[in-house]
């Protein structure tokens, strides 16, 4: 049982290792949102800041 447990740890290890690299060559996608028109509205390579609010419904 104590053999268990360091072999369960490296796995896991691993196994994050491998997401983490796996997640390194993916190509950026172009962060956007949608306006109250339902026009996009694209967040990079902006001249000016954009500042966003988030409103939760109320129950």
């Amino acid at each position: 049982m104590k053999k268990v447990y360091p072999r369960l740890l490296l796995a896991g290890l691993l196994a994050l290792a491998v997401m983490m690299l796996a997640a390194c060559g993916e190509e950026e996608e172009e962060l956007a949102l949608h306006d109250e028109n339902y026009e996009e509205i694209s967040l990079v390579n902006k001249e000016q800041p954009t500042v966003l609010f988030h409103f939760t419904g109320v129950g």
